[in-house]
């Protein structure tokens, strides 16, 4: 199966591309595909990211296009993708799970496919609607992340064999280790600034006092 047959098949029938992926394991082939696609689908994703920053209509925008940060629009996208990702392998291996990294991340990655294929439309779409209209438009882009995220559910089911139930454990304990995750990194960035800040302040202190 083809990369972009994956793609097309990973909107309607993710269960098949689950386990045709399972199927692929330990072909070397397949594992370089996985290695390109992985990389196409998160430009893509990034491109169509920062094509919806500077072409939404300015009223129903929630980016200022003069006061974005590129850099932090960008982090807000893969971030949660790729934390995600860690986390619930973290979680699938510890709770008896199936799936290993890379299969993880072709699978999680090609469940962007809503995002990467409607953000472009629903942007144009945009540039003829008003702010009265500002519902119906964060009805689609809302949409587009329901999907996506749902694919990414499906997937931790499927590739891991779980039951519903097990699959809602695991689910909420891979949010919650996001969550420990993110808090640790915020965690550690302000106290890494308030000790640079301090050695900064004692240096100026010295200087000043020679």
């Amino acid at each position: 199966m083809t990369g972009f047959k994956l793609c097309v098949m990973m909107l309607f029938h993710p269960i098949v591309v689950s386990e045709y992926i399972k199927k692929q394991r330990g072909d070397a082939g397949f594992k370089r595909m996985s290695a390109v696609l992985v990389a196409v689908l998160l430009a893509l994703a990034l491109g169509v990211s920062v094509f919806s920053i500077y072409f939404t209509h300015y009223p129903l925008s929630t980016v200022s296009v003069r006061k974005a940060n590129l850099l932090l629009e960008c982090g807000k996208l893969f971030v949660p993708v790729l934390t995600w990702i860690l986390a619930s392998y973290a979680m699938t291996t510890i709770l008896d799970g199936a799936t290993k990294i890379g299969e993880a991340m072709i699978y999680n990655t090609l469940s962007l496919m809503p995002y990467v294929l409607f953000t472009v439309p629903v942007v144009l779409l945009s540039r003829v609607m008003d702010g009265g209209q500002a519902g119906l438009y964060y009805t689609l882009t809302g949409g587009q992340i329901a999907w996506v995220i749902l694919l990414m559910i499906v997937g931790l089911k499927e590739m891991n064999e779980y039951s519903v139930k097990k699959t809602v454990l695991v689910v909420l304990l891979t949010v919650f280790t996001m969550a420990v995750i993110w808090a640790t990194i915020v965690l550690l960035f302000t106290i890494s600034s308030q000790f640079v800040t301090m050695i900064r302040e004692v240096y100026f202190e010295i200087v000043y006092r020679i």
